[in-house]
């Protein structure tokens, strides 16, 4: 009961995909100890955050590099032209 218990506990802290793939990697080892999958993932390390759109007014990254291009061009051509 412990041993699920930790299993849930890691579930938590490093998320169900990581200690799926960790539970995974322990039953192709054919090592079936919490102990394993604890390290396992202990050395792992933590999964990189990911970035992903939390508001809907938060306007998709390619609207503001097109914004940023094109006042790059408008200030490079007013670099151009010296009139």
């Amino acid at each position: 009961m412990r041993r699920i218990q930790g299993v849930l506990s890691l579930a938590k802290k490093h998320g169900i995909a990581a200690v799926d793939d960790a539970c995974a990697t322990a039953l192709e080892v054919g090592v079936h100890e919490y102990r394993f999958v604890r390290r396992y993932l202990d050395r792992k390390g933590p999964a990189p955050l990911s970035l992903r759109q939390v508001d809907p007014l938060i306007r998709q990254l390619s609207l503001y590099r097109d914004v940023s291009d094109s006042r790059t061009q408008s200030q490079s051509n007013q670099e151009d032209d010296p009139e």
